[in-house]
């Protein structure tokens, strides 16, 4: 896989490395524990962020993308992003799910656009022709953002999950990218 970067003059975006783990789980626990953009109820482990990391895909599958957006000066995690297998069965080895998670203290940076932006080429070089973004549907912020990099809504999956002794709701957002024969 060749290695892009994006960047602008506060951060770049890079390819997640194993030893990334431990920050991209302090992320993501962080959104955990305060809920409204996840379902896990659980923190990641070290151990279980290293496996996603490590993963290999099987012949004939694309490979999961993980990106890291990364400071300029001190080279902090700013935020992660994926582009993980959507289904185990071979029909389904040109889709993807994408998911995007920044560190509270870096919303607005811009860092989330340089995330996203590496996920579509990562979907285009590994021939992905459909991304799934599942968002929490009072999760407003993070569909304008998707719909601004032409999701589309295809559907609400109504009280699917239950946090808080509350049912939730699920917006099922899709992009689809060219895919040549």
């Amino acid at each position: 896989m060749t290695d892009h970067t994006t960047s602008n003059r506060n951060w770049i975006v890079r390819a997640a490395e194993v030893s990334d783990a431990a920050e991209i789980a302090r992320i993501y626990n962080h959104y955990v524990a305060s809920g409204g953009a996840t379902f896990a109820t659980k923190p990641t482990t070290l151990d279980e962020m290293e496996s996603f990391l490590k993963l290999s895909p099987e012949p004939g599958w694309p490979r999961d993308g993980w990106f890291v957006a990364e400071s300029q000066g001190d080279r902090r995690l700013l935020g992660w992003a994926s582009a993980r297998t959507f289904s185990d069965r071979f029909g389904f080895r040109h889709s993807c799910e994408t998911a995007i998670y920044l560190d509270s203290t870096s919303v607005g940076s811009g860092a989330a656009d340089g995330l996203q932006q590496r996920i579509e080429q990562h979907c285009v070089e590994q021939r992905i022709h459909h991304a799934v973004a599942k968002i929490i549907a009072d999760n407003q912020r993070s569909m304008r953002f998707h719909y601004r990099y032409g999701y589309e809504l295809v559907g609400i999956q109504k009280e699917i999950g239950r946090l808080n002794d509350q049912w939730i709701d699920l917006a099922i957002l899709q992009k689809l990218f060219p895919l040549a024969p």
